[in-house]
């Protein structure tokens, strides 16, 4: 039916692969974070002035602060490159948060030349000050080579060291680390221990990935029904797996009622964010009428769309487009231009 597996791996900054983290979530953490929170926009540039006041005068808590409202615009007019200057004034007093931000700054390359090695560098220096943030994305380095050899073994180190310390994304990659066997022996009840701790705690890519679990009965019990209960959190915070797993249990009548008119609701918000197995599963309920009018015009767009991305689906293209009529291909062709222009690929 659809494709199932994508790497789930974290490291707490922006991005599907090495975080996740909603965009207002986070951003809401940087305003609690510089003392901003409820304050009217004159308040918070006069936050701003004190801040850069005391940054000024060498504070590091306060340069990393003004770090953090430069990045995010609070304040003051947006700007990258002030607030590595500031990250890097505050890291080089060795003030681990401050590392820790600047380090992000060279993985990103926000506001500085995008350069691995300095962000490990960084990170490394953080998590010895006991940043548990920074313990994991050092961990993330190791686990993916990014600035340093991959080592799996270290990876897991930092893993746990973060997990142990309530980091919740560490918490999620050492449930996938168990899961997979990666710098670890593969052992599917300690994976979904971890999980399950990274879901409580909060981490919408472990509820996605307990939920993969409970549904499969891999290192648990089946439950379905709690499968979709952690799909839904982790939907309603808007991970595109979470919504394409969620329709797709509608799809089945897995955990919940079957509901074509639903499974193609959470198909379509997955398809949104340009997750290709949400395209192929549109394509699929447009050419069978599930939960939409049977238009293999429309089956075509999709299956041409998720092309650019997945081999088979050039394949179920073409198939469909032999049992077609001239008409429908002209047609389908031009609406798959329009659903590339809306959406593209990755």
């Amino acid at each position: 039916m659809s494709l199932r597996a994508y790497p789930k791996f974290q490291s707490v900054g922006r991005g599907r692969l090495c975080s996740y983290w909603p965009a207002l979530g986070m951003a809401w953490m940087l305003v609690l974070a510089t003392g901003v929170e409820g304050k009217s926009l004159s308040g918070i540039h006069q936050e701003f002035l004190k801040t850069k006041l005391e940054a000024v005068k060498g504070s590091p808590e306060n340069q990393h602060r003004l770090g953090v409202l430069y990045e995010r615009g609070l304040g003051v007019a947006k700007d990258e490159v002030a607030a590595a200057q500031w990250f890097q004034r505050a890291s080089d007093l060795d003030y681990a948060p401050a590392q820790y931000a600047l380090a992000r700054c060279y993985r990103a390359g926000r506001g500085v030349s995008a350069n691995p090695e300095q962000a490990v560098k960084w990170f490394r220096k953080a998590a010895d000050h006991g940043l548990a943030d920074a313990q994991n994305s050092l961990g993330f380095s190791y686990q993916m080579g990014l600035g340093i050899p991959a080592d799996p073994i270290q990876a897991i180190s930092w893993f746990q060291k973060a997990a142990d310390a309530g980091n919740a994304a560490a918490q999620n990659n050492l449930g996938y680390c168990y899961k997979h066997g990666h710098g670890v022996a593969a052992d599917l009840v300690a994976a979904v221990a971890w999980y399950r701790k990274a879901a409580i705690g909060g981490n919408h890519a472990a509820q996605n990935n307990l939920g993969e679990c409970l549904q499969a009965g891999l290192g648990v019990a089946k439950n379905p029904n709690e499968a979709v209960t952690w799909y839904k959190s982790a939907a309603a915070a808007g991970l595109a797996e979470a919504q394409d797993n969620l329709g797709f249990c509608y799809f089945l009548g897995q955990g919940v009622e079957r509901d074509y008119a639903e499974a193609v609701r959470w198909f379509g918000l997955a398809s949104d964010q340009k997750f290709p197995r949400a395209w192929v599963n549109l394509a699929i309920c447009h050419a069978n009428g599930y939960g939409v009018p049977k238009d293999v015009v429309e089956s075509y767009a999709w299956w041409n769309l998720a092309s650019t991305e997945l081999e088979r689906a050039a394949r179920a293209r073409d198939d469909l487009e032999r049992l077609m009529s001239p008409a429908q291909v002209a047609a389908a062709q031009k609406r798959a231009r329009k659903l590339k222009s809306r959406l593209g690929g990755h």
